[in-house]
């Protein structure tokens, strides 16, 4: 789960914990260095989508990325600038520190191998990490406004991803779909997007912190999309979700790929 802090009373602002909230959803075992089954679904399907060749240019953009860098894990093979956004100065500054090799920084390093291994080690991890510093520029961003990068603006973008921010910055489904069609106009005509959050979830925890949700159902979402003038080319579902629900109530996982008209 990523998080995108933009709720009317921007209480992410004074209780969000971006360290925390890594530590939480993206420490793994020092032993087994393992990721979580969640992790190793979206992976697989960002791989899938990037190793295609369908999906490539100049620019990729994501969305809400909050503190983390993972979702461009694949992505940085095949596009020349990458923008990560997010409306927490917070969640950007946990994002520079692993961008300039701060000791501090959480380390990313089970991901990248574990990409690097289902690329069939196209590149080391080492590689892929200089790729994505070399590529990585950070930004704010408010999906409530009709540019979500206002007061910047950008060339439109070949691809935009979206993961599991929507649902932290949306209090109702009028809102997600406004949401949307706001970052679909970040696109340009025949680019893509790709859309990874969570159904059935109204809260999610970090540390003492509890953070409200807006629950999505696949039809909303399929809505949305619609709406928004693009045509859904996949659409995945993941079910065998394990984190405890006393922590996070999320039912499933889904990504989708579309493309704009």
């Amino acid at each position: 789960m990523e998080v995108l802090s933009t709720s009317e009373d921007h209480a992410y602002d004074k209780d969000f914990d971006s360290r925390k909230y890594l530590d939480m959803f993206y420490g793994v075992d020092p032993q087994t260095q393992e990721i979580d089954k969640e992790s190793v679904f979206l992976l697989k399907f960002l791989k899938n989508v990037f190793s295609s060749g369908h999906v490539q240019g100049d620019s990729l953009v994501e969305i809400g990325a909050g503190p983390s860098i993972h979702h461009i894990l694949s992505a940085c093979e095949n596009f020349k600038k990458i923008y990560l956004t997010d409306y927490f100065e917070g969640n950007l500054q946990e994002i520079e520190k692993w961008l300039k090799g701060d000791r501090e920084a959480f380390d990313w390093t089970p991901y990248l191998k574990f990409v690097c291994y289902i690329e069939n080690h196209r590149s080391s991890e080492e590689e892929k990490a200089e790729k994505i510093r070399s590529k990585v520029s950070l930004m704010k961003c408010d999906v409530t406004k009709a540019n979500p990068l206002q007061p910047n603006s950008l060339p439109h973008a070949d691809c935009v991803i979206i993961a599991g921010c929507l649902i932290c910055a949306c209090k109702k489904t009028e809102d997600f779909k406004t949401a949307i069609k706001n970052i679909v106009s970040l696109i340009r005509p025949g680019g893509h997007l790709i859309i990874s959050d969570y159904l059935g979830a109204t809260y999610y925890m970090v540390g003492e912190a509890k953070f409200q949700l807006l629950s999505l159902d696949e039809n909303i979402v399929r809505e949305a999309v619609a709406e928004s003038e693009c045509e859904i080319e996949e659409f995945t579902m993941f079910t065998d979700f394990t984190i405890p629900e006393k922590v996070f109530d999320c039912k499933n996982v889904f990504c989708l790929l579309a493309r704009k008209h």
